[in-house]
């Protein structure tokens, strides 16, 4: 079994203190002092240049060991040894995880599924690990500046645990509930997140970094993101103009309203919506049944999907969430459940459709880019390439969306006018839909 840089940093040279206690477990027993050797430099190339984290010894431990170590008994032995090391270093800390139970059970899990689900929890209950946010989903296995980050984070949250924070701040209080517990360490990672470090802030410096990975995922993907880099940084800022339909469609809701026999908003409704919500440039159409209103239809239907609103009993109601929802969470909802984090066909068409409108351009021949990148990153249908008359109702559904929201106003097929450009909310959101994905996607391996 050998580590080398593949897993983190650079391997650097052993302190004398380190030497010392390695030479002494030589001395009782050359064979777990060899693997105390394997286990150090292992857990170095794992850990920041100031020396082993609490984060870096459960990383090495829990994901790296047991990826790399080819036997689970092996693999065992090497943690044992190295707690042994640990404890010579003084990190009684640290040798506990070692030699723990839950780091056997972690390392000698077979099956794949069992094993993830056990990592998960385990770093959720070390209370170490950065908390997933609202700003971030964080990879499995992290690298290069996203490593760096999670360091940090798990620094400061080290630190946290040990200085008491998590403790209740009344002396005999109950311990703190597991919800408020959880509520602090995302509070504190999205802190460390908006911090800057080395001239920027580090979420953005995580989105250039997850940028960068996804387009070399493949060609196509890196000509989707290119020249994208400022309208995604640009867009964690909300665009208000965006929710206003999804807020007067709410309003109108009210405590609830009467659906048709056939399921739909009655015409007096549709009416009022056409007036107040959109201008007769962006629908150059006299209000109609739902049916024949996209806009509102379109809206409805969305306002369903996020969950903002039910059908119960031949009426449309509000959900216990959206009642006195800010325009703020609006967005942060509109952004997060309009396209989600899947990685899937659909998805991957919206995301072109997503990059033209960013790019400030209706879009309008992205079947082209959508079948090269499903191409290039694997998908078939029945053993064939994807083909266009599955792709083109994808893009359409999310050209549609966008519309609806505001980006472009609707084809007048009695004047052929229609606009070139989207809205500079429109642009903002398709832009922040991108940014979404980037930083809450786990990245399929290809």
């Amino acid at each position: 079994m050998e580590f080398d840089d593949g897993i983190g940093g650079e391997l650097g040279g052993r302190d004398d203190s380190v030497a010392a206690a390695l030479s002494y477990l030589d001395s009782v027993d050359p064979a777990s002092g060899a693997d105390a050797r394997i286990g150090w430099d292992g857990l170095q190339a794992a850990s920041p240049d100031s020396g082993p984290t609490q984060t870096s010894v459960q990383t090495f431990l829990w994901l790296h060991l047991r990826l790399l170590g080819e036997d689970r008994d092996r693999s065992w032995e090497v943690a044992r040894a190295l707690a042994d090391l640990l404890d010579r270093l003084g990190h009684a800390r640290y040798a506990d995880i070692a030699r723990s139970e839950q780091t056997r059970t972690l390392l000698s899990a077979v099956d794949e599924a069992t094993w993830q689900e056990q990592y998960l929890t385990a770093v959720a209950e070390s209370g170490i690990g950065p908390a997933d946010t609202e700003l971030v989903t964080w990879q499995q296995a992290p690298e290069g500046t996203e490593r760096a980050i999670v360091d940090l984070i798990g620094e400061t949250l080290e630190v946290a645990t040990v200085a008491g924070e998590f403790m209740p701040s009344r002396l005999h209080a109950p311990p703190l509930k597991a919800s408020a517990l959880a509520a602090r360490r995302r509070g504190m990672t999205d802190a460390v997140l908006r911090t800057e470090r080395l001239g920027g802030v580090l979420l953005e410096q995580l989105l250039d970094h997850r940028i960068a990975i996804w387009s070399a995922y493949s060609t196509p993907r890196a000509e989707l993101y290119r020249g994208l880099t400022e309208e995604l940084h640009s867009a964690n800022e909300p665009a208000f103009g965006c929710v206003r339909r999804l807020e007067g469609i709410l309003d109108l809701v009210g405590d609830g309203i009467t659906l048709t026999d056939t399921g739909f908003l009655p015409d007096s409704v549709v009416e009022r919506a056409i007036g107040t919500l959109w201008s007769p440039r962006e629908w150059p159409f006299p209000a109609g049944s739902e049916r024949e209103t996209a806009p509102v239809l379109t809206v409805r239907r969305l306002l369903l999907r996020l969950g903002l609103v039910r059908k119960h009993h031949g009426r449309l109601v509000p959900t216990a969430r959206a009642r006195g929802m800010s325009a703020d969470r609006m967005w942060r909802t509109l952004v997060s459940r309009l396209v989600g984090t899947q990685y899937h066909p659909e998805t991957i068409a919206a995301e072109v459709v997503l990059g033209e409108v960013a790019r400030g351009r209706r879009p309008v021949e992205t079947t082209g880019l959508t079948s090269a990148l499903l191409a290039a990153e694997g998908w078939t249908h029945s053993g064939e390439s994807p083909r266009v008359a599955d792709i083109e109702p994808l893009a359409d559904v999310m050209t549609a969306e966008l519309t609806a929201l505001g980006a472009f106003s609707f084809p007048d097929s009695r004047s052929g006018q229609f606009s070139e450009t989207p809205s500079p909310d429109g642009v903002r959101l398709a832009a922040a839909l991108l940014r979404h994905r980037l930083l809450h996607t786990r990245l399929p391996s290809i």
